[in-house]
């Protein structure tokens, strides 16, 4: 069986961090050994003892450390637990409910701001990646309209289709077109020429006798 706590008398409206002081002093423990055993900070636990309990995070946790230090000094948890509440004007239930609001009022801002920061920066890189597509395709579209002003097709006699760039001069480039694709070979100059006939001479008249 579990040994019974000492009774705890409480006048109303008494802070109960006075009557933990009281019992810690009795022990002759110092603010920092009793610290040092609720794993508190020094000023936390003054801030207990003097009933200053809007400095510490909550009252949920204030009413944690009254628990702990009643058990430490072995004197009733709930009967300081409800000097606690009587003291500060609340009560269990509705001091989760404010402390767990004060809790997560931040960490809901925080998400909120943290779901635009996202937001924004989707945009941004839809954006960018939009304005990104639309240039390559500028640019693309230049590069074929100049390639396309840079030459000239010209269909030569034959049929053929030649491709000539736009600096050439056009009668250049037409007569280029025009032009047929090989000369005729000359005939060979010893068929083309035929041997020349030899005429004989007239003999010549002999001398008349006398």
């Amino acid at each position: 069986m579990k040994a019974a706590h000492p009774e705890v008398a409480v006048a109303p409206g008494q802070n109960p961090g006075e009557l933990l002081r009281q019992a810690r002093e009795n022990r002759d423990w110092s603010q920092a050994e009793v610290a040092r055993k609720l794993n508190l900070t020094v000023s936390s636990l003054n801030h207990v003892e003097t009933g200053a309990f809007d400095k510490l995070p909550g009252h949920t946790f204030a009413r944690g450390y009254i628990r702990a230090y009643a058990k430490l000094m072995d004197l009733d948890q709930a009967a300081l637990v409800d000097a606690f509440d009587r003291y500060t004007g609340t009560h269990a239930k509705g001091s989760d409910v404010h402390s767990l609001g004060r809790i997560e009022e931040p960490v809901r801002l925080s998400h909120n701001i943290l779901r635009g920061v996202s937001l924004l920066l989707l945009v941004a890189v839809v954006g960018g990646g939009f304005v990104w597509w639309q240039d390559q395709g500028s640019l693309r579209g230049k590069e074929l309209a100049k390639i396309a002003l840079e030459h000239v097709e010209v269909e030569s006699a034959d049929g053929t289709t030649q491709i000539h760039p736009l600096d050439e001069p056009e009668d250049q480039a037409v007569s280029a077109g025009q032009q047929p694709e090989s000369a005729p070979l000359p005939l060979e100059q010893g068929a083309a020429e035929q041997p020349a006939t030899a005429v004989p001479a007239p003999a010549s008249p002999a001398p008349a006798d006398t």
